[in-house]
């Protein structure tokens, strides 16, 4: 079962570096720390000639630095949680446990945790709760971050992941 499951967390691993790739970027507030994690990944990458040898190696190599980024992913219903540290973990510092080893998916505030993103898969399951209270739009940047288009945004339900 455990083994099913990484197999699937490195999938949607792929799939968001592939989207991140393509320019669609991911939201929310832990969405600049995934980009870096990327951009990290691609710099890795990069640094070889082309070639069919160098091809499969740097797929393989690809694969590797993904497998440990999703080492880290927990899935939630309308986000994912990249749990790299527990200290910056927003449902363990409201539950008084930052020593947990995993997050509490049932407190899970995505628009606030510096370690949550929202991704396009997850439109269908926001688009659903707007109105509801439920689920809230990870629009806000800091002032600098509109200022500089440093912040990767979800405009909303009739909009588009962008990098304003």
């Amino acid at each position: 079962m455990e083994r099913e499951q990484d197999k699937h967390h490195l999938k949607l691993t792929k799939e968001a570096f592939e989207d991140y790739r393509a320019g669609r970027m991911p939201a929310g507030p832990g969405a600049r720390e995934l980009i870096k994690a990327f951009e990290h990944i691609d710099a890795q990458l990069k640094d070889h000639e082309l070639g069919t040898a160098v091809v499969l190696e740097a797929e393989r190599r690809l694969e590797n630095l993904l497998r440990q980024q999703s080492k880290h992913l927990h899935l939630q219903t309308a986000n994912y949680c990249w749990f790299r540290d527990p200290h910056k973990a927003l449902c363990l510092k409201l539950a008084g446990t930052p020593d947990a080893t995993k997050p509490l998916g049932g407190m899970c505030d995505s628009a606030r945790c510096p370690q949550a993103t929202h991704h396009p898969c997850h439109l269908p399951v926001r688009e659903s709760q707007v109105g509801t209270g439920k689920v809230s739009w990870p629009t806000r940047a800091s002032p600098r971050a509109r200022r500089t288009g440093s912040s990767p945004r979800w405009s909303g339900p009739s909009g588009s992941w962008t990098k304003s």
